[in-house]
C-alpha cells in the first residue's frame, strides 16, 4: 500500500508539471498563432458536426424504432418462434440504443460550445484555445474508442448472447441461433464502420503542423493557403 501511495504521489506530481508546461507553452504562443489554431479547430468541428450528428441520431433513432417495432410484433403475434425472435431482437436493439447514449459522439456539441466561448481579448483566446484542444482530443478519443477492438468485442458479446438464447434457452436449431447472431453482428459492424473519424485525422494533422503562425493561413484544415517570402517577392500557394 505504501508503494502504491508513493507511485500515486509521483504520478500526481508529473501530471501537475505536465499541465504547467502545457499552460506555459500556450502562453508563449503569439496571438496570431492562437487565432489560427482556434480557426483550425473550429473549422474541424464545423465540418464534422453534420456527419457526427447524422450518425449518432440516425443509429439512436433506428435502434429505438426497431426496439419499439419488435415489441409491438411480439405483443400481437401468436407464432411462438416469431415471439421469441422479436423478444430477443428487441433486447439486442435496446442495447444498441443504450450504447449510443452511453458512448456518444460529441463533435457537434463541441462545435456549438466552442463557438459560444468569448474570444475578444488575447487572454480569452488563449483560454478558448486550451478548451478547444481539450475538446478536439476528447472527440478524437471518442471516435477511436468507437472503432476499437473493445467496441467490436462488446457488440459480438451482445449478438452472441442473443444467438445462444435462441439456440439453447428456447431449444431451437443451432442454425436459428447462428442466423440471429449473424444478422445482429452485420448491423453492429455497419454501425461501427460508418462512424465518422474526422476528429482523429484532424487532431493528427493539428499536432503535426508547424505553420499556424504563418500569415494568410486558411481557416479550412483541408485546404491550406500560405504566403511566404522568397527572393524577389512573395510566394503564394495552396496545400490540399
Amino acid at each position: 500500500m505504501e508503494r502504491i501511495g508513493k507511485a500515486a504521489s509521483v504520478f500526481a506530481i508529473l501530471l501537475l508539471l505536465a499541465t504547467q508546461l502545457t499552460a506555459q507553452e500556450a502562453s508563449n504562443l503569439g496571438d496570431a498563432e492562437v487565432t489560427n489554431r482556434l480557426a483550425y479547430i473550429q473549422s474541424s468541428f464545423d465540418g464534422g458536426q453534420k456527419p457526427a450528428d447524422l450518425w449518432w441520431y440516425g443509429w439512436l433513432i433506428g435502434y429505438s424504432a426497431a426496439t419499439v417495432g419488435q415489441v409491438a410484433v411480439y405483443s400481437g403475434s401468436d407464432d411462438e418462434k416469431q415471439r421469441q425472435d422479436m423478444l430477443v431482437g428487441a433486447a439486442t436493439t435496446a442495447f444498441g440504443a443504450g450504447g449510443q447514449l452511453v458512448f456518444p459522439l460529441q463533435a457537434g456539441r463541441f462545435a456549438t460550445r466552442l463557438r459560444a466561448m468569448p474570444a475578444d481579448t488575447p487572454e480569452a483566446r488563449r483560454a478558448k484555445l486550451a478548451a478547444a484542444e481539450g475538446y478536439l482530443r476528447k472527440a478524437a478519443a471518442q471516435e477511436t474508442f468507437g472503432r476499437s477492438w473493445k467496441t467490436h468485442a462488446m457488440a459480438a458479446a451482445v449478438n452472441l448472447a442473443a444467438g445462444l438464447t435462441i439456440w439453447l434457452h428456447y431449444d431451437r436449431p443451432a442454425k436459428d441461433g447462428l442466423i440471429t447472431f449473424a444478422i445482429g453482428q452485420i448491423i453492429s459492424e455497419a454501425q461501427i464502420f460508418s462512424q465518422p473519424m474526422r476528429a482523429v485525422r484532424d487532431l493528427r494533422e493539428y499536432e503535426q503542423r508547424s505553420d499556424f503562425g504563418a500569415v494568410g493561413m486558411a481557416r479550412d484544415p483541408r485546404r491550406t493557403w500560405y504566403v511566404s517570402v522568397a527572393p524577389g517577392g512573395f510566394v503564394v500557394g495552396c496545400r490540399f
